[in-house]
């Protein structure tokens, strides 16, 4: 009998145990980076990662959108990696034209552009996972703050909250 109860309990220790560790588990774990979304510390703006249809022919590893939340500010975001020393380098830009663009064009509607980096509890920096990669925990975006303030948008407001640098995992958009 107490054979039996013991292995009733070690039983429901077992289980407990697993069920804990299923909660525990990071969400941004489950989550691939093409459909993460982070927030910056303040709450002050959203950074979105966008899912790339896989039968279009693409360019970058990632493309993201970045909000100020409670306004229409958005700027776009894609990520290409370099060939030399392999770096996700990313591009924030700001109603940038279309089609045939020049590189002047370009410059102008470039926000920010520097490496982008993952960042793990340990507080360790790593590189940015492609789109189908798991999800990085908080994302740093270098000098981002300096960038964003020191921009032109051209608005009738000025823009008086600035993004911290880094932004942390807030959700995971559902696979469709």
């Amino acid at each position: 009998m107490a054979a039996c109860a013991r292995s009733h309990f070690v039983f429901a220790v077992t289980t407990l145990m697993a069920a804990a560790s299923f909660v525990a588990a990071p969400a941004f774990a489950a989550c691939t980076q093409d459909r993460a979304i982070y927030a910056d510390r303040d709450d002050a703006y959203t950074l979105t990662f966008i899912t790339v249809p896989e039968n279009l022919p693409v360019m970058t590893s990632n493309e993201f959108s970045l909000q100020m939340n409670g306004s229409d500010l958005k700027m776009d975001g894609v990520v290409m990696w370099s060939d030399s020393v392999p770096r996700p380098n990313g591009i924030i830009m700001y109603r940038c034209p279309t089609g045939d663009v020049t590189g002047d064009e370009l410059e102008q509607c470039t926000v920010w552009r520097g490496v982008i980096y993952a960042l793990t509890e340990g507080a360790d920096a790593d590189l940015l996972p492609k789109a189908k990669e798991p999800a990085a925990q908080a994302i740093l975006l270098p000098g981002f703050a300096s960038s964003i303030s020191g921009f032109n948008f051209k608005l009738e407001k000025p823009i008086e909250t600035f993004p911290w640098e880094v932004f942390r995992f807030k959700e995971c958009i559902p696979e469709q």
